[in-house]
């Protein structure tokens, strides 16, 4: 079965994002799929797989912002910066009130610095970070700069902090955590992590792989792919002429005619004159450049 596009999984938890694009695999019988932004095995939710020809479009998607139901728990840290992890400490304070760690998360919103944990797919001179770290080898990763644009209280029952995540790409909901553990002077480890969004594919879109390998369920997949052109429904589109078509299927860029409405650096979708996708290109000096290109 050939299948072109965007699968949206709702992971379950205990198994590595690598570990659902091969059930995937095996279930379509499709050699060509790759994910568009890991999830920890502990954590559940959002998993967006590119399909076939997809995963050409699989770094606009991964771009995207994400979403993310957390709980984190107090007075405890570990080496892992979640539950799976080696405790390393447990302190004993005094509960913090509601409009404390208000106040402290509300210093972990906008553009901040974050280190990425040692426990993480990052590589260090090609080797990943967290077999580094099962080594005793692992050295701290280098800070970068995250955006988060929401965080939100939604419950606090001693010791367990509920909240909710609106981020950039490479944010570390653990850090994130552990960050507010040690703002608040007592340390702290996430303990559950739900994506609930990742760009513009949500929870509700999401299909259970048990359904997918269901005989009962022929075509579920089939029925659950998002085509790429939607995919990638964010990006305006340029409908294009046959003659600037064919440029752009030779790879070649063409003059933009909307140059008031496209920003410099702005991705967009081409349509072919029978209105398909035909490419993404990139608005630079006024001209589109293709980036990839869908011959048909």
């Amino acid at each position: 079965m050939c299948m072109d596009g965007v699968l949206t999984i709702n992971k379950p938890a205990g198994m590595t994002s690598h570990d659902v694009v091969l059930s995937v695999r095996r279930i379509l019988k499709e050699k060509k799929i790759g994910h568009t932004g890991t999830l920890d095995p502990m954590a559940t939710g959002v998993l967006v797989l590119c399909i076939g020809k997809a995963t050409r479009i699989a770094r606009y998607l991964e771009a995207g912002e994400k979403e993310y139901s957390a709980v984190m728990r107090l007075g405890v840290t570990t080496d892992t910066l979640d539950a799976e992890g080696r405790i390393l400490e447990t302190v004993s304070y005094a509960s913090p009130a509601p409009s404390d760690i208000l106040r402290i998360m509300q210093g972990f919103t906008g553009v901040i610095m974050q280190r990425p944990p040692v426990f993480s797919a990052l590589k260090v001179n090609g080797v990943p970070s967290y077999k580094l770290a099962r080594e005793g080898k692992a050295e701290p990763l280098q800070e970068r700069s995250v955006t988060i644009s929401r965080l939100e209280l939604t419950s606090y029952v001693d010791p367990l902090v509920s909240f909710n995540v609106t981020c950039s790409k490479g944010t570390y909901i653990r850090t994130l955590s552990a960050d507010i553990g040690a703002a608040l002077g007592m340390g702290a480890h996430l303990t559950a992590l739900v994506r609930t969004r990742s760009g513009r594919f949500s929870l509700d879109q999401a299909r259970n792989l048990d359904v997918l390998s269901d005989p009962g369920h022929a075509g579920a997949a089939a029925q659950a792919l998002t085509p790429i052109d939607a995919a990638l429904g964010d990006f305006p589109v340029v409908q294009v002429g046959e003659a600037d078509a064919i440029r752009i299927r030779n790879g070649n860029r063409i003059p933009s005619k909307e140059q008031g409405g496209i920003a410099e650096g702005a991705l967009v979708r081409i349509h072919d004159p029978a209105h398909g996708l035909l490419a993404v290109a990139v608005m630079t000096g006024g001209n589109l450049a293709p980036e990839v290109v869908f011959p048909g």
